[in-house]
This record gives structure tokens, sequence and C-alpha cells, in this order.
């Protein structure tokens, strides 16, 4: 029986992609001055967030094109990420607090 288990790297970027976004927006203050102020720690947890969410999508082809995996588990793994990243898309979408400012 051949088990690879290469194609499962791919949900530890899942994992791991909403952290840096979370945990940069809780150290991040927030200035008086400015409201629409965003400050370099949220810029930082937005790039590593980013670099997650692509190593996600690329990791299959790397590993497809080095012969690890076969092309259809890149093509599952790929067709998972869309359906993980797209539901949570989704949700923040539709349930996100809208405030109005009138």
């Amino acid at each position: 029986m051949n088990s690879n288990w290469w194609p499962l790297l791919v949900v530890g970027t899942y994992v791991l992609a909403p952290l840096p976004n979370a945990l940069c927006s809780r150290c991040a203050g927030e200035d008086d001055l400015m409201s629409e102020y965003n400050s370099g720690v949220v810029d930082a947890g937005h790039f590593i967030t980013g670099m997650f969410i692509v190593t996600g999508f690329c990791l299959p082809f790397v590993l497809a094109h080095a012969e690890v995996i076969t092309i259809p588990a890149m093509i599952m793994s790929i067709c998972g990420g869309i359906l993980v990243y797209g539901t949570i898309i989704t949700y923040t979408h539709f349930f996100a607090d809208q405030t109005d400012d009138y």
C-alpha cells in the first residue's frame, strides 16, 4: 500500500493562515487622531496571512512538479483550498459587523 501524506502539508497552511491577522490586530493600537489609521503591525499581519494563503495554493503545484504527489492529488488539494478559503470569505462577508455611519 502506497501512503503519501504530503498533500496534508497544505492543511497546515489553512490552520496557520488566520493566526497572524488575529495576533497582529490584537497587538495594534488605534490612533485617536486618524480613524483610518492602519498600523505597521496590522499590515505585517496581513502580509504574513497573504504568504500563508499563497503557500496553500502554490505548495501542491510545487509538490506535483517535483513528482512527490500526483496530478489528481494536486487538483484535490487546490479544490480543497478554494473550498476552505471560499467558505471563510463568504462567512465573513455575510456575517461581518456592518456599522452605519449616519
